[in-house]
């Protein structure tokens, strides 16, 4: 333990360093004042002069603390005295030698997702924290699509202790798709077969939210604060992500992050290519629209959706009948099912897939703070059936804003958590109409397209694949 007499703040302050903690014991009026800060939490130290006339050295140092809704807060104390010098030095050590945060990390910058500001959100927040805290970055800016993939897939790793990405879901999507791939090919992982185990990626990824969707970090982070995601790659802890693997003709499409979605979430996106200019309010002026000016139930589909997830059975003495329940929750409007499986055949107008538990105590609440933690080991799909009506889904889009409790009815949606689906549509592409069709061949995962030649696909979910920067789980 190393023990110091400084001034901290204007306060004289024994000030100490032990094998975990900093601590400063400020002499008040009335009692000591004792606040104690774990390596981790210790940003860095700079070395500035202060006063008008009289200058002064003195040490700043900048700490992590917590704040509410999840928030990390970027905070200094002012040191000054004899040992000012030598406590520094000391601080500085301990925090190289005891900290696990990243030395040097690759950050991958897209300057036009979301609100475009991604740029500025870098210079003005992210960059001086990760100086401040010794952290190096090989800094790459996209300069047309799929740049960043390209890097992804060529960037020499080898000297690289984290991957920071600038940018909203679909950056990720790209990212880690790229990463995902290359790691199981170098394993000899073969990636088309559904049940193979899946190497994990050996380079934690931290993604900074300044996408338009920022689903991904909002999860790990409990909140979409650009401040709180880079100090979370400054402490340097990490927690296991799963992926969504999307199979069809035997063969991988593709990972997702966050969410999958194939219907008028997918109409959504599908239409407001069209308005980027808008930024994020192009999805609420193309929902309103397919709402409001098209029919919101033209584009449905026939669809069989098998889960595969256990089932149990419960006997009902009130109405002498057999219900059965998937994770604590009653299911209904199925047509057939097993021990390990639960079949739907009905016309369909969205099937959602989120990377997290929706159901807590028989409720569906999208509450990410609660999705993933404990740890997952389903994924939650919604099924909107073709029945809803407008008002219904402007109360389940305003419960999902709210993150409060779904009314799930029964004639609306069906809510299921499960490690795989299976999806089969009968009607064959080629017998539907052009614009239709169109729709029908593109699914979203993390808002991206993906393309499907054959109306059917199989979601896996895959464990604990991708290290994430967090202490938040």
């Amino acid at each position: 333990m190393m023990l110091y007499n400084l001034v901290v703040d204007g306060l004289e302050t024994k000030v100490t360093l032990d094998e975990e903690n900093l601590r400063f014991e400020a002499n008040g009026t009335e009692s000591t004042k004792s606040t104690s800060y774990p390596f981790d939490d210790i940003i860095g130290c700079e070395e500035i002069v202060t006063g008008w006339f009289w200058k002064t050295e003195i040490t700043r140092v900048w700490v992590i603390e917590h704040g509410s809704s999840n928030l990390l807060l970027k905070k200094c104390r002012d040191v000054s005295g004899d040992k000012r010098k030598r406590f520094q030095h000391d601080l500085s050590d301990k925090i190289a030698n005891e900290t696990k945060r990243p030395k040097r990390v690759l950050v991958l910058i897209n300057p036009i997702g979301g609100n475009g500001t991604a740029m500025v959100d870098f210079r003005n927040i992210v960059k001086p924290v990760f100086s401040l805290s010794g952290i190096s970055m090989d800094i790459i800016v996209s300069e047309h699509h799929g740049h960043l993939s390209d890097v992804a897939n060529t960037y020499d790793f080898t000297n690289t202790d984290g991957v920071v990405l600038f940018g909203g879901d679909g950056t990720c999507y790209q990212v880690v798709n790229v990463l995902m791939r290359k790691r199981q090919e170098e394993q000899g992982v073969d990636i088309n077969d559904q049940n193979s185990s899946l190497s994990p990626l050996n380079i934690p990824i931290s993604l900074i939210p300044t996408g338009s969707r920022n689903q991904w970090a909002a999860s790990f982070t409990g909140n979409q604060d650009v401040l709180t995601a880079a100090l979370h790659v400054v402490k340097g802890r990490t927690v296991s992500s799963h992926l969504l693997a999307i199979y069809s003709d035997d063969r991988l499409l593709s990972f997702a992050c966050a969410s999958i979605t194939y219907g008028f979430l997918r109409d959504i996106v599908y239409y407001s290519d069209r308005f980027r200019w808008m930024g994020r309010m192009r999805y609420r002026f193309v929902s309103l629209w397919l709402l409001l000016i098209k029919s919101h139930t033209q584009h449905v589909y026939d669809a069989t959706v098998t889960f595969y997830t256990p089932v149990t059975e419960q006997h009902n003495t009130e109405n002498n009948e057999t219900e059965i329940f998937v994770g604590g929750k009653k299911l209904s409007g199925y047509s057939s099912y097993t021990s390990d499986t639960v079949v739907f055949n009905r016309k369909v107008w969205e099937l959602f897939i989120l990377s997290g538990n929706l159901i807590f105590d028989s409720c569906v609440v999208q509450d990410f703070s609660r999705m993933f933690a404990p740890k997952l080991t389903t994924f939650s799909s919604i099924i909107i059936y073709a029945t809803i009506p407008v008002g219904s889904v402007r109360r389940f889009f305003n419960n999902i804003q709210l993150m409060t409790p779904l009314d799930i009815r029964s004639n609306e949606m069906e809510v299921v958590n499960a490690r795989g689906l299976s999806v089969e549509i009968p009607e064959r592409f080629e017998d539907m109409q052009p614009s239709m069709k169109a729709l029908m061949s593109v699914m979203l995962p993390d808002g991206e397209k993906c393309e499907l030649k054959h109306p059917s696909f199989q979601i896996w979910y895959k464990y604990d694949v991708v290290q994430i920067f967090s202490s938040y789980l």
